[in-house]
């Protein structure tokens, strides 16, 4: 299940790292927002409980959004590598 992506062809692959391109930018968009709206309380003054946990909670978020990207870039890498070892001319064999 791990790398459950190696079954799949080329076309599905490409489409796999569209769509997982996609959710990262979701996840950064979570990120500045997060980070705006941090940015607004710590102007405003966080002065009360709720303000400490609210921005408690948007720097977990956020820190979480950073790793499951960074998680899914990695798999990400290794689907690209898969890519050009499927696009690879293959090689000659009878070496010296």
């Amino acid at each position: 299940m791990k790398d459950d992506w190696l079954d799949k062809d080329d076309e599905a692959l490409e489409g796999l790292l569209v769509e997982r391109w996609l959710v990262r930018g979701g996840m950064l968009a979570v990120m500045f927002l997060a980070a705006i709206i941090s940015t607004y309380l710590g102007t405003q003054g966080v002065t009360t409980l709720a303000d400490r946990i609210t921005v408690g909670a948007l720097l977990a978020l956020a820190l979480a959004a950073g790793a499951v990207a960074f998680v899914m870039r990695l798999a990400d890498l290794r689907i690209h590598r898969e890519l050009r070892r499927r696009h690879s001319p293959p090689a000659r064999g009878g070496g010296p």
